[in-house]
């Protein structure tokens, strides 16, 4: 897990980020007595924070994404050999717009409200160093290890 808690996040050199942050979900505990977590999802870019709260994530999510990062840390051009990641429920597309031996280029966007028609979107491009995507891509993977399936509602 990344040293702030987020397994994954993204962090661009000029300090820009995306982030899909666990937290624990506020309506309690359910029946088998094991917190759920949902996922706050943050994006940042000049000087700017957006978060959108309390979006369910499916494990499996996780998992495509941490699978993404590491594919296009080790891609020549991951802008066409890796396809974008689409997160149910969160209303979150990862994509791979462009490259250069160093780093990545990732677009994120987040859907402002979730499943209305037309919906605006959040969006924040910026350059990943390729080390940063494999790095992120091993802290979920960990992440995943250290989390029971049922805790992340899918």
């Amino acid at each position: 897990m990344g040293a702030s808690g987020e397994p994954g996040r993204l962090v661009s050199e000029s300090g820009a980020a995306f982030g899909l942050v666990p937290v624990a979900d506020p309506r309690g505990t359910p029946a088998g007595g094991r917190a759920r977590l949902l996922v706050d999802v943050e994006l940042v870019e000049d000087g700017m924070l957006v978060c959108y709260l309390g979006r369910r994530v499916p494990v499996d999510a996780f998992a495509a994404l941490a699978d993404a990062y590491r594919r296009a840390a080790a891609a020549a051009r991951p802008e066409a050999d890796v396809e974008p990641v689409d997160v149910p429920g969160a209303g979150v597309r990862v994509a791979f717009v462009g490259s250069d031996a160093h780093a990545v280029t990732v677009a994120c966007s987040v859907e402002k409200i979730l499943d209305a028609e037309g919906a605006e979107l959040d969006t924040c491009t910026f350059d990943v160093p390729r080390a940063r995507l494999d790095a992120a891509s091993h802290e979920i993977v960990t992440w995943l290890g250290d989390t029971d399936a049922d805790r992340v509602t899918t």
